[in-house]
């Protein structure tokens, strides 16, 4: 019992690591949608006009509703039948549901995974490592 409260301890303390600054406001999540073939706009005409109306939808009032401050960008494939938006929100907790009153989740089964930039990951493994004099090429 008590190697998995050490576990835990440590964990929880690393967190902040792979979940972006921990003392900013706000942090970055990545939404990552899934959808079949059939439920796809380029397939379905439905899902398509939800799309199109989700596009011309002034999102700033569902996103102050919901916390989200910034979408960085949205980015799909629709050979792939996925998505990956990133947002910035000071609450995490509550991208669910800005994504099922948005409706993205009626056509894609999501999930949401913080997200750091290369340079936070950069300075962390850095630190973490001792790696502040290391220059490629050294041993």
């Amino acid at each position: 019992m008590k190697t998995k409260h050490i576990i835990a301890t440590s964990l929880c303390a690393l967190l902040p690591l792979f979940a972006g600054n921990a003392s900013a406001e706000t942090t970055l999540w990545g939404i990552y949608g899934a959808h079949n073939r059939h439920d796809c706009p380029v397939n379905n005409r439905e899902t398509a006009k939800e799309v199109i109306t989700i596009s011309k939808t002034d999102l700033a009032p569902l996103m102050e509703k919901y916390g989200v401050t910034n979408i960085v960008d949205m980015y799909h494939s629709g050979l792939e039948h996925t998505l990956v938006w990133v947002v910035e929100t000071s609450r995490p907790h509550d991208l669910e549901e800005f994504t099922i009153e948005l409706g993205v989740a009626r056509w894609n089964d999501l999930k949401f995974v913080p997200e750091r930039t290369f340079a936070d990951v950069i300075r962390d493994v850095t630190a973490i490592h001792g790696l502040q004099e290391w220059e490629p090429g050294d041993e």
